[in-house]
């Protein structure tokens, strides 16, 4: 009686210097399919290995005799055509291998959350989601129609596993037929391709992006009828995608890829962060460039909630005079600026000529083309500083005069 509610949840991590958990867990659920049938939840969980910074990826561990016979008949009798490959790495004991056996073993799933431990190598379970969810026909494995959250993280130490594409392995999880919540992070591949037909995933109504640049964004937000939230993490770091991910933040193309989602999306976050060329030891952050703007998105009419760095907004210095409120559509309630890209040299703002351009902004009538704008917070007070009393009583005159709060970077 108690079994449905012990398998229900699987929360695994990585050993390092013993037999990992998940490599105890697979005999059995192999044994007896009827306890996969009720797992629901499971997390492969961790980042690194604490204590261990030169552990570049985890170790494998040779599959016990009794594990690997059960896995040869299992695999076997998918009929996938990797066969062959997956049963050689699963009696090496790789990552990898035990996922898609992992994956391809518990067909009512609901949640799945691979950590960065188990996101670096894709390549077998990336092939069981997609003969799985492309072509479910002619496979026997399941087509994870319970499915509904999905999380697919970034790689641990993604800086030392440049030469890995990840695309093919996770575009999948966009066939998923009824998956609601999908937080994924995508390599940016010279030539972007779906594994089969476009999908239609119109039960997909979060979506969370982590590293594809705004070039490769159109033709993922081109298929999803209904989405309703997206947070899309730019990245840049020059040793990364080197044939695609360039120094220069192209915004016209980023909002026009973004207009796929216009008539449904209602919350859109944008954060910023670039990393130095670790693989040659340079520590310095890369030089950055901001082209054309975000306008584009002053179309969106479902808009609620916005965040997005200050410097996609107003760019990179005060002398460009950039107006905040033109990308801003009319039905917007709360505006987030964040304070990303503060460390990079071409940042020329501090915390009072931030004051003047908002000052400069919200002067006179000018809300009047944003009436149900309700909030501001901006991204001061500057790296470690604090807001003066005088700053403080700045914002308050700001505020009472536009009708908007404004908030600020609370350090206390």
């Amino acid at each position: 009686m108690a079994e449905p509610l012990v398998y229900s949840t699987i929360e695994i991590t990585w050993a390092l210097h013993s037999t990992p958990p998940a490599m105890l867990l697979l005999p059995t659920i192999l044994d007896r399919p009827d306890l996969a049938g009720h797992v629901r939840t499971l997390r492969l969980q961790r980042d690194g290995f604490e204590y261990h910074p030169e552990v570049r990826e985890p170790p494998a561990f040779p599959a016990s005799p009794l594990l690997l016979d059960k896995a040869t008949k299992f695999i076997q009798s998918t009929g996938v055509p990797f066969a062959k490959s997956w049963i050689g790495e699963l009696q090496l004991g790789t990552v990898d291998a035990i996922v898609a056996a992992l994956l391809a073993s518990m067909p009512n799933l609901r949640t799945l959350y691979l950590g960065p431990n188990f996101t670096i190598k894709s390549r077998l379970w990336g092939g069981v989601l997609r003969c799985a969810l492309c072509q479910p026909k002619e496979y026997q494995l399941p087509t994870f129609t319970q499915l509904r959250h999905v999380t697919s993280e970034y790689r641990a130490k993604e800086w030392d596993h440049r030469d890995i594409v990840n695309t093919a392995d996770v575009l999948p999880f966009f066939y998923l037929p009824n998956v609601e919540h999908l937080s994924v992070s995508i390599d940016n591949p010279a030539q972007f391709a779906w594994p089969s037909d476009p999908p239609a995933p119109s039960s997909i109504v979060s979506l969370d992006l982590y590293r594809l640049r705004e070039s490769r964004l159109a033709p993922v937000l081109s298929v999803l009828r209904g989405l309703q939230k997206l947070h899309w993490n730019w990245l840049y770091q020059p040793d990364l995608d080197e044939s695609v991910s360039k120094d220069v933040v192209e915004l016209d193309t980023a909002a026009a890829a973004l207009g796929h989602v216009r008539d449904t999306l209602t919350d859109l976050t944008i954060r910023a962060i670039t990393r130095p060329r670790i693989s040659v030891d340079d520590y310095d952050l890369p030089s950055l460039e901001i082209q054309a703007s975000l306008d584009g998105i002053s179309t969106f009419n479902k808009l609620i909630k916005l965040c997005v760095p200050w410097v996609f907004l107003m760019g990179f210095s005060p002398s460009l005079s950039r107006k905040l409120l033109n990308a801003l559509p009319l039905h917007l309630e709360f505006l987030d600026l964040a304070a990303d890209l503060y460390d990079h040299e071409e940042w020329e703002w501090d915390d009072d000529s931030v004051l003047d351009a908002v000052r400069s902004e919200l002067a006179g009538r000018a809300l009047s083309s944003r009436p149900h704008l309700r909030q501001i917070t901006l991204p001061i007070p500057h790296k470690f500083g604090y807001l003066s009393s005088e700053q403080k009583k700045q914002l308050g005159d700001i505020s009472a005069s536009a009708g908007v709060k404004l908030a600020w970077i609370d350090k206390e």
